[in-house]
């Protein structure tokens, strides 16, 4: 009552919203269920984002369904504790549970990715960081450090088909020393990494950890160096400035993930933007059926003329 006779002798003032509301739909779509203050989110709610179609995309992109955010909100913003879902129809999937900050991923979480990998552990500005373990759809796990979203510092990787590798990893790829045990065959080798590729190593036979008790085919030969030690010390230091990267900044995976995502409209530019009639992109592929290029080549030619 006291609202409604401040909206007839102010109708100019503006009406601040606060406490429980029942649900509240917005005019593009969605919805929202919880607990305001002064017209913004604040406290516990659900908030729900609109249903869409494939033509509401004119045909060119299927959704990927509702969008469901269930916890904590701090003046319009998700931070706290909630968990992010995805509707499609009656079937709902979990994507993300655990904390937010300034409405991202910030904090101790778990998060489900579409392909059947898991990953839980420290999260900064939606992107993995710090400590964590990923369980991947081929069997692989990863337990160690991570820095924006890439397997960097020290961890552990669990292949599917029981070996491991302990050591150095840098940009997702395992950069610097470590240790890889074949299981299968007894074996264990220590190298320096770069990208994933072995530089230089060696390795030692050990009965302990073999799986298969049948001997090896390829046994190590016997060490007749004098000094192997010494010689294995020049090698890894000889690779060891080649596997010290720098981690990726967060702007560069902003501008990465930009580009990877406007990909799909190059097609739409033009290809031949100089007279020199230069392919801006030789390896493209497009699937374009109109007569585009031709008509750039010819325009080209007559502007040469």
């Amino acid at each position: 009552m006291s609202t409604c006779l401040e909206r007839f002798f102010c109708p100019n003032k503006p009406v601040c919203s606060s406490g429980r509301r029942a649900t509240f739909y917005y005019p593009g779509g969605g919805s929202y269920s919880g607990y305001w203050l002064c017209n913004k989110h604040q406290g516990w709610g659900v908030k729900k984002t609109a249903k869409r179609t494939c033509q509401y995309f004119f045909g060119k992109k299927h959704p990927e369904g509702q969008l469901i955010y269930e916890g904590d909100w701090v003046m319009n913003k998700r931070q706290g504790v909630g968990s992010m879902l995805r509707k499609r129809g009656t079937e709902v999937q979990l994507i993300y549970s655990g904390r937010w900050y300034d409405d991202m991923k910030c904090g101790e979480g778990k998060q489900f990715y579409s392909d059947g990998c898991v990953y839980f552990g420290k999260w900064i500005k939606n992107r993995r960081h710090g400590l964590g373990i990923q369980w991947y759809n081929d069997g692989n796990i990863y337990a160690g450090e991570w820095e924006t979203d890439f397997r960097h510092g020290l961890g552990v990787m669990f292949y599917a088909n029981g070996n491991r590798y302990e050591g150095h990893f840098a940009r997702g790829y395992k950069n610097g020393e470590g240790v890889f045990y074949h299981m299968h065959t007894g074996q264990i080798q220590k190298g320096m990494w770069e990208n994933d590729n072995l530089k230089t190593s060696v390795v030692q036979d050990e009965p302990k950890i073999r799986c298969n008790t049948v001997i090896t085919s390829y046994p190590i030969p016997r060490n007749y160096l004098k000094y192997p030690n010494e010689i294995m010390r020049k090698l890894f230091e000889m690779h060891k400035a080649f596997s010290n990267k720098p981690h990726r900044r967060f702007n560069d995976r902003v501008s990465l993930a930009f580009i990877h995502h406007h990909r799909q409209y190059a097609s739409c530019e033009e290809r031949f933007a100089s007279p020199t009639i230069v392919d801006l992109y030789p390896r493209a592929e497009f699937g374009c059926t109109c007569d585009c290029e031709n008509v750039a080549r010819n325009e080209t030619n007559i502007s040469q003329i």
